[in-house]
């Protein structure tokens, strides 16, 4: 039985994802420039996307780029967390194993969010990209994250939405779940020895931790 589990955040825990990219299309098309096409935000998703910055900052400029992600982050909590996904983290609670979430993201954005979303209290340990030198698909995220909670890697599940992301816990030791959504469905983790993909997060319990 595993003793601790770790949620990546972003397309995860809610589909942050999806709604950046239609933040910045919106945006984009608002002041006259080609959206970004789909393909190429896709293969942004999981790390630091300095692509993808790099190509707003060409076309808009920094401080367009700086409020931009702003609005993402300040109306990403009227996001709704994604299926199965507070049943599974009540039910890790309530069993008292100890939950973590490792992100690229900035771990201040990361903690605003999981505050609005009132899902502090049930979350141990948060890793963010100044936690690390290299964020995913480098396994010091997930590294970090399992040494702030005391375990061992082998003992820790992971659940993750992208290849970034699953091959980031899969080099650091944890067992992987992935979840995709419409950013991440159309990727092919046949290379990744995952333990399950795509299933209803509510069995979660029933099936890894019923030891």
């Amino acid at each position: 039985m595993y003793r601790a589990v770790i949620f990546d955040f972003d397309g995860t825990v809610i589909d942050t994802e999806q709604h950046l990219f239609e933040i910045i299309n919106q945006n984009l098309t608002k002041e006259g420039h080609e959206p970004v096409a789909i393909d190429f935000f896709r293969s942004n998703i999981g790390g630091r996307a300095l692509p993808l910055h790099h190509h707003l900052m060409d076309l808009v400029g920094e401080a367009r780029v700086l409020e931009i992600y702003h609005e993402h982050h300040t109306t990403a909590a009227d996001l709704s967390l994604r299926p199965g996904v507070l049943e599974l983290i009540q039910s890790l609670h309530q069993r008292h194993i100890p939950i973590g979430i490792a992100s690229s993201s900035s771990r201040d954005n990361v903690k605003a969010l999981v505050q609005k979303l009132d899902l502090e209290k049930y979350i141990s340990v948060i890793k963010g990209r100044e936690d690390v030198e290299e964020v995913k698909p480098a396994p010091d995220l997930y590294l970090a994250a399992v040494q702030a909670l005391h375990f061992n890697p082998t003992h820790c599940l992971a659940i993750e939405d992208s290849i970034k992301g699953a091959t980031a816990a899969i080099n650091a030791g944890l067992d992987v779940i992935v979840n995709t959504n419409l950013m991440t469905e159309v990727s092919d983790f046949s290379d990744l020895p995952l333990i399950a993909q795509d299933i209803d997060l509510t069995t979660v319990m029933k099936t890894y931790f019923s030891g």
